[in-house]
């Protein structure tokens, strides 16, 4: 159990550490960049045995995991900028329901069954979107229509841009990657993310400024951590208790969205309106629908 609590705190704490880059006045995408760098160096570390150079590239599915580590890189950014406009609850509340695009995909496209509780869950989910993403006072980080406009905007991009994501690594893990590399694939995945960060910023002098490196190494920790607990949680449990990836999945997410809610509360001083709380509670009770009720 203690490794699923860690997962949970580790990416409970990505959202904070990017919630908290403005105060220490590092730049977001800088400190990503350091961030993606570390995730590298402590997977390649923590990898057991390496693939040779003739093995790794005879592997078709390499280029797809760079690929995807851009994606990755990008969707990140947006978020880390989304934590300041948004607020740590809500940022982490439409990253954590966006899984619904994965459930829509795979019922569509890789023949998963279409079950009751996953057609009232995606709607719930939905209705929790539109409920946090739309009102009709203005939000208090915003004062114009443009901004609200941009408001709007920037959550269903962190809902879109999270699903594509988890999409994306589902359909290349079903695909491309053999058991055996799957740590490797991870890896690359990051290394993708670092590669299309560094040459989108290296041109920036004030990329290697020492706070951008500190917050790059202080993010990427938790950043790496959240996905090796996670997969220690997931090898260990299904020993103890027999639990599986569909039974952690929400447990996972609720974990992280209500811990978020309590950290912004508390931390950030963040409330929700009655309309935004109905939007967090029909989001939790999707995860509880779609990941329990079989």
């Amino acid at each position: 159990m203690i490794y699923l609590l860690l997962s949970i705190l580790c990416s409970t704490s990505l959202v904070i550490i990017l919630r908290l880059f403005s105060n220490w006045n590092i730049k977001t995408p800088h400190g990503i960049v350091f961030n993606y760098l570390v995730c590298c160096i402590t997977g390649l570390l923590l990898s057991e045995q390496l693939p040779t150079a003739s093995e790794y590239f005879s592997w078709n599915g390499w280029y797809a995991c760079l690929l995807l580590g851009t994606l990755f890189y990008t969707v990140f950014n947006i978020t880390g900028k989304a934590t300041g406009i948004l607020g740590v609850a809500t940022t982490s509340l439409l990253f954590k329901i966006s899984f619904i695009i994965t459930v829509i995909v795979a019922m569509i496209f890789l023949g998963d069954v279409i079950t009751w509780n996953k057609i009232v869950g995606i709607l719930f989910a939905l209705v929790a979107v539109f409920l946090i993403t739309y009102s009709k006072d203005k939000q208090e980080n915003t004062s114009t229509a443009s901004e609200n406009k941009s408001y709007i905007l920037m959550c269903l991009f962190v809902f879109f841009g999270s699903g594509a994501c988890d999409t994306g690594f589902n359909l290349i893990r079903l695909n491309l990657i053999p058991v055996h590399l799957e740590h490797i694939a991870t890896v690359t995945i990051f290394f993708g993310a670092f590669l299309s960060s560094f040459l989108l910023n290296f041109r920036d002098k004030s990329l290697f400024q020492w706070k951008n490196v500190a917050g790059g190494l202080l993010l990427g920790i938790p950043n790496y951590g959240s996905l090796y607990f996670w997969i220690q949680a997931l090898k260990v449990l299904k020993i103890k208790f027999n639990w599986d990836s569909s039974t952690l999945f929400p447990i996972n997410n609720i974990g992280v969205v209500c811990l978020s809610a309590l950290i912004g509360f508390l931390l950030f001083k963040e409330t929700f309106s009655m309309r935004k709380l109905i939007g967090f509670i029909l989001a939790v009770a999707s995860i509880v629908i779609i990941g329990f009720l079989n």
